[in-house]
């Protein structure tokens, strides 16, 4: 019996055979004939189904981006609970951290996919921390930025946290550095 042609499953293998390639070569390094064996598809699929390797590139990253945002919301009311969910999908998912340096390498910073969307997604999140934040007129921009950038850094510099932790069993790193994060995001935002 013949194999079906499926093109929503040959999309989707793209999409995850160009997140792995994207992420560790970015945009100018990746190479279409490498992604389309990865994925176990014809390299012509690529141009089909999503144009160029710069459209190719947004697709995968707004899929991460999709994934994270399902996976890992935020409440008001409980921050410091979003910021370890945050770290601990960065820790599982390191690609999404390699494409966002990799997009900030390529693009200038209004020329990102999909800019105002996304922008847009981050205000709202930064409308939640506002809430969530006591005091008088809170910098919840510099918030919620402090906040995810605890969660990526962790991902984005692992030597960083090698030199600092030393031989320290890796399990026991996380689990003390995602404690640290969520309690300054408790302290931060003095919401419990």
């Amino acid at each position: 019996m013949a194999r079906r042609y499926d093109s929503a499953e040959s999309a989707k293998l793209l999409l995850e055979a160009s997140g792995v390639e994207f992420a560790r070569h970015g945009i100018g390094g990746a190479r279409i004939d490498k992604i389309a064996e990865r994925a176990g598809v014809n390299k012509a699929s690529i141009y089909t189904y999503f144009g160029n390797k710069e459209d190719l590139f947004a697709a995968t990253l707004e899929a991460r981006l999709g994934e994270l945002a399902h996976e890992v919301v935020v409440r008001s009311e409980n921050v410091p609970a979003y910021v370890g969910q945050l770290f601990d999908f960065l820790c599982e998912h390191p690609e999404i951290v390699r494409l966002y340096e990799h997009e900030g390498m390529h693009y200038e910073t209004t020329e990102v996919p999909d800019f105002a969307r996304r922008e847009t997604y981050h205000h709202d999140r930064v409308a939640l921390i506002r809430e969530a934040a006591q005091g008088d007129d809170p910098d919840a921009e510099s918030i919620f930025l402090s906040l995810i950038g605890m969660a990526y850094w962790f991902i984005a510099a692992p030597q960083v946290v090698r030199m600092i932790y030393g031989p320290v069993d890796d399990a026991e790193v996380k689990r003390r550095y995602r404690a640290q994060i969520m309690e300054t995001a408790r302290r931060v935002v003095r919401a419990d």
